[in-house]
């Protein structure tokens, strides 16, 4: 009993220190992602800030996990061809537990080619293969 109070306190402490220092984005940045043109991305978004969480209303998120969220296919390639962090969670979702989730095929394999760890587990214990069941991306459920 006293491990599971220690683990549960342990990530209470890590989900509260992500969402502190996680930045707000911006709608200069949002408008970036959502048009989906690379070079309007690059004057709104430094590169150390590829790997960071952001603040997306009450979600954390890396850029890439937008992205791919809302099949921003130039943004998604120019940040994979620039190597942010596949496995980086925010939150505890990975890009590919979003890709699952959201049913993006392209995203989900060029993650896979890139490293992504299919068997991640998120803060409930819920895998990128999990995602996609629940959601019923079936397709994506098979690669998984």
């Amino acid at each position: 009993m006293k491990k599971i109070l220690t683990s549960t306190l342990l990530f209470g402490i890590l989900a509260f220190t992500s969402l502190v220092s996680a930045q707000e984005i911006n709608s200069d940045q949002r408008g970036a992602i959502q048009s989906d043109n690379v070079e309007n991305f690059k004057k709104t978004f430094a590169k150390t800030e590829y790997d960071k969480c952001l603040n997306v209303k009450e979600l954390s998120t890396t850029v890439l996990s937008y992205s791919i969220k809302y099949k921003k296919n130039n943004i998604t390639e120019f940040l994979l061809g620039n190597k942010a962090n596949v496995n980086k969670a925010c939150d505890g979702v990975t890009p590919l537990m979003n890709a699952a989730k959201y049913g993006n095929m392209d995203a989900a394999k060029n993650l896979l080619k890139r490293g992504a760890k299919k068997d991640t587990k998120d803060n409930n214990g819920k895998t990128a293969k999990d995602y996609a069941v629940e959601n019923k991306q079936s397709a994506i459920a098979m690669i998984l």
